[in-house]
């Protein structure tokens, strides 16, 4: 085979080239060839290009889309994976549901705003499946007293025979005088009266509270639940969790949007507002997802014109040429188009991880133009040399002259497409490696990033070889004397310096630097906390956080697991509960209250005592406006004693804080001209949900036994199927918020259960994807490249050669990532892989450039030379496209970010510092490149 000469440099006969030469002087043959005939041709080429990027993006804006279910983003071939489909075959999904926490300030505002909530969601079952609370309901109202163990029952009767007093002398007479006057009476007996009467410290600091919400755009009536309820083992409830299965439109980039601007508008619509004591949040899955989506596509979007625009600086920076930066820009802007519709033809929609594809192309993308650009420079200032063209440059623009250009720049693509498109085209090979590898792993979310951003560089190659060029040669052609005016080289640089006169220390300093790395990155971990790694802003997050401190059957990470039928399921349970993780399992029939009798017995006492107060007359009449407000100056009066002042008791301090609340109370009664409405006002604060409580607590007395027939059908839905088949829901006895919380929970319980599935399963599962995702890509890439290289060169020196600052850059990015405390995750597990696909590219244009220069083909030192500087230039470009992700609200792909950075200049150092150096090292050795 022969090889056409090349004017700019030496020509070397092909068939005493070793491997690599062989193979690069094919492909520069072959190239060349092809960058004549795209010259020929480059109007054509060009219209060619347009008509196929205008029908490629129409398509790709028509047929790809957003996939924001991120459970989709691991192998249903996981057995996790497996069980959890089971599961919900059988039963309600319990991944893509919504929790809307409604809390209030009281446990009846919670209360009522909850079921307000309630009934509005289930009038719209086109945006929702099902709406459920758990342990909310008429039934579980009614019947709740009879789920209390019997102390807690124990309690409740006796401090409600406490207060029965009070609650008869209100029920007969529900005014602020009477209240007051009650106060009074309890306080002046405090010395002789036994500890209960402690309890009047609430009732105090409740009534001074109402004297302030009474002048308030919107009042908050006091909780006669907490009061009641005060010293008994019964809980009030301010927070409730209503369960929603939305309606998920999940070919939208927002499967959640319109479920939740539902819950929000209803919520507005309602008052459920903080100015009205309540507070409504959303979270669970499909929230969490929105707001990942919403934060992700707003961080990618901004990082990507960050992106772009640093990218068009730094060309210019790097050409020096407009006509190059917008050859460059369009052959990219151009591959972007072409590569999302290959993602629209294959995957179809990209994921949460696939979507930072545009960053990375654009930031790995220009670096062919970079080298195929200065390379192109470098042979226009060779040709017009060669031409004679600086004497010319005053010449008319004549035919003659037109065509002396013409030739020079024929010349000029030839020589970049001789020096470089071979290594362009091994670049692209070893890049798409870095991506490609993990298209067979469990993750999906990386798998379908690896396709579609290691065919985009495919996608790259192809345009860089065919737009660039033909822009080159019309609309963008340089003139070899006004647009190419300055050398691209690095001569003289501070880090050429150092390596070739410092090759020892350089060496040293590498391998002391390697050693601390490979020892550090033992200590990185792999973290499968999928929440963690979300913007902590967001509220769903923050809600699902405080969620996660929970334990027991507040823990939003159950599991779950099927039972033959309902006593299997009780033997499960039963197994389960013995384990040291585990704090409950639940089956239907533990819906089924214990020791009913003894219970009916309390509750039936608690009723007579509730009852007392019905056998007294009708209310007196109601005290004047006078007789109120000299009730209050009454009470006042009494806690002026100087004693209150000294009095070091809780009771004291609400003591004196009432004082003082009733005086500003009073002063402002004094200075006002509606008396009447302010003491209304007040009244309905004080004693506007009396009744209610009281109506409540008598219907929760007025109970059956229980069985499970009586049971709720939308719970019996939840825990039993038509054909008897029995849920057990598994609660953890530890918080979920670390990973070796959820491990212990889900490996134990396992153990006992191997068909056991949930959320923590699922979170484990995820792990172990993406653990071995890692793992598998790793070695593939490793492999692969070696052997690549290998084949190449046939050599061990140019293949080591390459290989060692590889090695360096990566082993020290692991253990910077440990030192830091950086842990792997679901997004950021392709960075060593793609690392070693970017890094070997340095390397490889570094080395053959190197060879080139030592068989005599090229002038200069290596890091003197166009390609050093391409590779700086594309290793800049590269890094702070990888830098903006850094930038992102969402932890995991700004740790991709952060870590691509990291390993990024760490390649860049060790291909231009370290490898000059061993190259250096070599040669005062005596192995020069031909070992």
């Amino acid at each position: 085979m022969r090889r056409t000469p090349d004017p700019l440099c030496v020509a070397t006969a092909c068939e005493s080239l070793p491997t690599m030469e062989r193979i690069e002087a094919a492909l520069s043959e072959g190239l060349v060839r092809w960058g004549a005939l795209v010259q020929r041709n480059a109007k054509p080429l060009l219209i060619g290009v347009a008509v196929a990027t205008l029908l490629l993006g129409a398509y790709a804006a028509t047929h790809l889309g957003i996939n924001s279910d991120n459970v989709t983003l691991v192998s249903d071939r996981l057995e996790a994976r497996r069980n959890y489909l089971e599961f919900t075959r059988s039963f309600p999904n319990i991944e893509n549901v919504m929790l809307v926490v409604v809390e209030g300030e009281t446990p009846e505002l919670a209360r009522a705003a909850t079921e307000t909530l309630e009934r509005a969601l289930a009038e719209r079952p086109d945006l929702f499946d099902e709406v459920y609370i758990p342990g909310s309901g008429e039934f579980f109202q009614k019947h709740g007293l009879l789920y209390r163990d019997l102390d807690d029952l124990d309690e409740f009767a006796l401090q409600i025979a406490n207060v029965q007093p009070i609650l008869t002398a209100l029920e007969r007479q529900p005014t602020v005088a009477n209240l007051a006057s009650l106060i009074q009476m309890g306080l002046e007996q405090r010395e002789q009266a036994d500890e209960t009467l402690a309890d009047l410290a609430l009732l105090l600091d409740r009534v001074g509270e109402a004297t302030v919400e009474a002048y308030e755009e919107f009042p908050l009536a006091i909780s006669w639940e907490e009061i009641l309820l005060r010293g008994s083992s019964v809980e009030s409830v301010k927070r409730w969790v209503i369960v929603v299965d939305p309606v998920l439109d999940f070919g939208s980039l927002f499967a959640a949007a319109k479920p939740m601007a539902e819950i929000r508008r209803i919520a507005g619509e309602h008052g459920l507002d903080e100015d009205h004591g309540i507070r409504v949040r959303l979270t669970g899955n499909p929230v969490l997802n929105y707001e990942e989506m919403k934060g992700l596509l707003w961080d990618i979007g901004i990082g990507g014109v960050i992106t772009f625009f640093f990218v068009v600086a730094v060309l210019a920076r790097a050409f020096r040429s407009l006509k190059l930066v917008v050859a460059s820009v369009v052959t990219l802007l151009v591959g972007l188009v072409w590569t999302g519709a290959f993602a629209a033809a294959t995957v179809g929609s990209l994921n949460l991880i696939s979507l930072s594809f545009a960053i990375l192309f654009i930031g790995l993308g220009v670096d062919f133009t970079i080298h195929l650009g200065m390379a192109y420079v470098d042979g226009l200032r060779g040709a017009a040399r060669h031409l004679g063209l600086a004497e010319q440059s005053d010449a008319p623009e004549d035919e003659t002259h037109r065509a002396a250009l013409d030739h020079a720049n024929a010349l000029a693509l030839e020589h970049a497409m001789r020096h470089v498109g071979s290594s362009l085209v091994l670049c692209t090979i070893t890049t798409a490696i870095g991506f490609f590898v993990f298209i067979p792993t469990d993750n999906i979310g990386v798998a379908e990033l690896g396709l579609v951003a290691g065919s985009g560089m495919i996608v790259n190659l192809i345009l860089t070889s065919v737009l660039y060029p033909a822009l080159l040669s019309t609309v963008c052609r340089l003139h070899p004397i006004r647009d190419v005016t300055r050398d691209m080289g690095f001569r003289n640089t501070r880090f050429g310096r150092i390596s070739e006169q410092h090759p020892v220390f350089v060496t040293g300093v590498a391998a002391t630097l390697l050693v601390f790395g490979a020892w550090k990155a033992f200590d990185v971990e792999i973290d499968a906390n999928v929440v963690r790694m979300r913007d902590p802003g967001t509220e769903s997050v923050q809600v699902f956080n405080e969620m996660l401190e929970e334990a027991g059957e507040r823990s939003p990470w159950p599991m779950d697991t099927i039972a033959t039928d309902l006593a299997e399921a009780e033997r499960i349970a039963e197994a389960v509960e013995a384990l040291p993780v585990v704090d409950v399992a639940l089956t239907l029939a533990d819906y089924v209250p214990k020791d009913q009798d003894e219970k009916l017995m309390i509750l039936e006492d608690v009723g007579l005592v509730l009852d007392a107060p019905r056998g007294t007359p009708t209310h007196p009449a109601a005290p004047s406006t006078g007789e109120q407000v000299a009730a209050l100056r009454s009470l006042r009066d009494f806690l002026a004693d100087p004693e209150l002042d000294v009095d070091p008791s809780v009771l004291g301090g609400s003591m004196r804080a009432l004082r003082e609340r009733l005086d500003e109370f009073l002063a402002r009664i004094d200075a006002g001209d509606d008396v009447p409405g302010a003491l209304a006002r007040l009244e309905q604060v004080l004693l506007g949900g009396l009744t209610g409580q009281l109506e409540r607590l008598r219907a929760s007395t007025l109970v059956e036994p229980v069985s499970l027939d009586d049971l709720p059908a939308q719970l019996r839905d939840r825990m039993l199927t038509a054909d008897g088949r029995a849920r057990v829901t598994i609660y953890p006895a530890e918080r979920m918020t670390e990973e070796a919380a959820f491990t212990r929970f889900a490996r134990e319980v396992q153990s006992v259960v191997p068909g056991a599935t949930g959320l923590p399963m699922n979170m484990i599962a995820f792990a172990e994807a993406t653990r071995d995702s890692f793992y598998e890509a790793i070695v593939a890439a490793a492999v692969l490249i070696t052997l690549f290289l290998a084949v190449l060169w046939r050599r061990p020196m140019p293949v080591l050669l390459v290989l060692a600052p590889l090695l360096l850059s990566n082993v020290l990015t692991v253990g910077l990532m440990a030192t830091f405390g950086i842990a792997f995750n679901f997004a950021n597990v392709v960075v060593i892989p793609l690392l070693l696909g970017i890094g070997v590219d340095s390397g490889i244009h570094l080395v053959h450039r190197a060879e080139q220069l030592a068989r005599g083909s090229g002038d200069g030192e290596l890091l003197g030379s166009t390609t050093a500087r391409a590779v700086f230039y594309s290793a800049l470009t590269t890094t702070v496209s990888f830098g903006t992700l850094a930038l992102s609200g969402h932890r995991g792909v700004a740790s991709l970010g952060v870590v691509l950075t990291i390993g990024m200049v760490l390649t860049v150092l060790s291909n231009l510092v370290v490898l000059p150096a061993l190259l250096a090292f070599g040669r005062r050795g005596g192995r020069g490149m031909a070992s």
